[in-house]
């Protein structure tokens, strides 16, 4: 039996507390004509918490002594990145590039700490992954020490940047493979898709592929002849297991972990 979950759509409520870059050409572009699938969320907040803590007893831990503590920067970067969300055909996409304001007040150096900025861009990135969010490019953090910030307090600003993804999963079929690099991947006919099918039996929109609560999903996106997998139709988000094979009408892939 093909594993399901109810799908759900969820986005950013409220605004957000920090100034947004403009979307800049190549991301997704927005499309409510496709439902964008989403699962409840299984275990995320346990999983945010427990990297939230190796982030404390790691580098981050021992250097800040005013206010503001790794943990609620961690905290306040996931919230950023819940309340930029933009819907697209694709699904909810977060922002990437994180511009963060920090008074020197709050640390216990007079310099930021070394390798911090690229933990924090690791964690959305996992963060990304556990709540079905893409990303159009990989993340980045960049700290600023700024006097103007008040003490226990950020400022931030975010930003998409469209750039190459390292690769997560791959789609085998009888005579091509596709590398699965965004989190949340597009699949039909159409060339402004992620994974393009060149078969009439395919729809323009046909399915959608992505990661989320630790696991692969595919869904058909109302397409006229239909997804299945391992030979069963589906009507809903269904789980990709390793050597799972997933059909788009007639055409037919095998699913394999990076």
């Amino acid at each position: 039996m093909v594993p399901r979950a109810p799908g759900s759509q969820s986005g950013g409520i409220g605004s957000p507390a920090c100034h947004r870059g403009s979307v800049e050409a190549g991301s997704t572009a927005p499309d409510t004509s496709v439902p964008a699938y989403r699962l409840p969320p299984v275990n995320v907040a346990r999983n945010i918490e427990r990297r939230l803590e190796r982030l404390v007893e790691g580098l981050a831990g021992r250097v800040f002594r005013g206010p503001l503590h790794p943990v609620e920067m961690g905290a306040r970067l996931v919230r950023e990145a819940d309340l930029a969300l933009r819907q697209t055909r694709a699904g909810p996409v977060a922002p990437n590039v994180y511009v963060i304001h920090v008074n020197p007040a709050d640390l216990g150096q007079s310099a930021l700490p070394e390798g911090l900025a690229i933990e924090l861009a690791a964690y959305v990135e996992q963060t990304a992954a556990d709540r079905g969010w893409r990303l159009d490019g990989p993340a980045a953090v960049h700290l600023e020490l700024d006097g103007g910030t008040p003490a226990g307090a950020i400022r931030c600003r975010t930003e998409v940047s469209p750039g190459l993804l390292p690769v997560w999963g791959f789609l085998s079929g009888s005579s091509n493979e596709f590398a699965l690099r965004h989190n949340r991947v597009t699949v039909g006919r159409s060339l402004d898709g992620d994974l393009v099918i060149d078969n009439p039996r395919v729809s323009r929109v046909h399915a959608l592929l992505w990661r989320e609560s630790g696991a692969v999903w595919v869904a058909d996106a109302g397409s006229a002849n239909g997804t299945a997998v391992d030979g069963v139709l589906i009507d809903g988000p269904a789980m990709l297991a390793q050597g799972s094979v997933v059909s788009f009408a007639s055409v037919a892939f095998t699913y394999r972990k990076a």
